[in-house]
């Protein structure tokens, strides 16, 4: 966090001071990646590092496409349990501690989001203390922005978060279009992320018919994203839906290794469950 004066506003670092602050001492051993979730499988069958800490991520998809089933099977694999009966796909990774995980619902209703947070419940098979459930519908875009520097700089938390969880990034500005606006808020996510040594996974709304993320907020924050997760509908050659309940999983863009396609679907219990093949399960089929 910044230091502040005696009057109580940031101390603006001389050049000096940001040189150092920025030198990379090539000596130095090179701290290995602090993998806290593992999601996918690369072309050689091995597990891809994609959210590690100190850095954030993006679900890109577009509206009502199973975005909140993705981000509960992530919060979900990462606090355990029963999880690997739905997901082979997404898993804990070495650095996983005990950390605190920060859903944050800023779209949905208190209903609904209740009923959001209550699936990854269902989906550990019991309730974990340190995952905490918020929806900030009714709040301002200042007030959201304050909540998380709050949660990250001052409250009981902080220090000790593995996770955050925005769902979606876009009710964070007042105009996704607004290019200061997108670029000052990429800038939040790296100082939250470095600062508070925890890794940000952000939804956010896919452009129609194209591979990147709606308005100029989007361009922000993916292009310094580790990794970009895509999610599609299932549709034939002419683009007509034939597959309601299943969504493709697509790598976009990743700093390490891509990982291969795979898919999702929702149960007749409401839980969601990936898997290789899109015409590897029949309808209704649940794998456990």
């Amino acid at each position: 966090m910044e230091e502040l004066n005696e009057d109580n506003l940031p101390t603006e670092k001389t050049g000096k001071d940001l040189f150092k602050d920025c030198f990379v001492d090539l000596d130095r051993p090179l701290k290995k990646l602090d993998v806290l979730l593992y999601y996918g499988f690369d072309d050689r069958n091995q597990r891809v590092a994609a959210i590690t800490r100190g850095e954030y991520s993006c679900v890109v998809a577009p509206a009502k496409l199973k975005k909140s089933f993705n981000k509960s099977l992530m919060a979900a694999a990462y606090i355990g349990g029963n999880t690997v009966n739905y997901s082979e796909h997404i898993y804990i990774g070495e650095g996983r501690s005990d950390g605190f995980i920060i859903d944050l619902d800023t779209e949905q209703g208190a209903y609904y989001a209740q009923k959001t947070f209550q699936r990854v419940e269902r989906l550990v098979g019991q309730r974990y203390k340190r995952y905490i459930p918020l929806e900030s519908r009714k709040k301002s875009v200042e007030e959201r922005i304050r909540l998380i520097d709050w949660i990250v700089y001052e409250s009981p938390y902080k220090g000790n978060i593995d996770l955050i969880i925005i769902d979606g990034i876009a009710d964070l500005v007042y105009n996704t279009n607004d290019i200061e606006a997108g670029a000052k808020l990429a800038e939040k996510m790296l100082k939250w992320t470095g600062e508070g040594c925890l890794h940000m996974i952000l939804i956010i709304h896919k452009v129609a018919g194209a591979d990147k993320a709606r308005g100029h907020l989007g361009t922000a924050v993916t292009i310094k994203a580790e990794t970009i997760i895509f999610m599609e509908s299932i549709t034939d050659d002419n683009g007509k839906l034939i597959e309601k309940n299943t969504v493709k999983i697509r790598c976009g863009y990743v700093r390490g290794l891509s990982f291969e396609d795979f898919y999702l679907s929702v149960n007749d219990e409401g839980l969601p469950f990936t898997h290789n093949e899109y015409n590897q399960l029949q309808k209704n089929e649940v794998p456990f």
